[in-house]
């Protein structure tokens, strides 16, 4: 049994300072995302989305790599992330001419509706 607590505490190491090191970048990353839609941001509203939506994937990424434990058990993720992402590929592409080509069937698309006749 302490083999293999010795043995976890070897694989995983001092995760105290890493878990610290984690917690101050998504200090950071949250302080930089409220500067962008503070008065004190100097670029365009675009730029700060852009920088925002960056921000929250690298927040993301840390807290599932390190306090999910993703970062150790990527060999078992992987098998079930990229079958996801190649059917999901597939799928846009199969549905790819149903979204284009569904607005050349209506034949008179943009012209008022006929009006109604009345029989008596």
């Amino acid at each position: 049994m302490a083999e293999a607590a010795a043995a976890h505490a070897e694989h995983h190491g001092d995760m105290e300072k890493t878990y610290m090191k984690v917690f101050g970048v998504l200090v950071i990353c949250t302080a930089v995302s409220f500067i962008t839609v503070s008065p004190i941001w100097f670029m365009s509203h675009q730029a700060g989305h852009t920088l925002v939506m960056i921000v929250a994937v690298l927040k993301a990424v840390l807290v599932a790599m390190f306090f999910m434990h993703l970062k150790y058990d990527w060999n078992k993720l992987y098998f079930m992330i990229v079958p996801c992402l190649v059917v999901g590929t597939v799928l846009c592409c199969a549905l790819l001419p149903d979204i284009t080509f569904s607005q050349t069937r209506i034949t008179n698309f943009g012209e008022p509706p006929p009006a109604a006749t009345v029989n008596p």
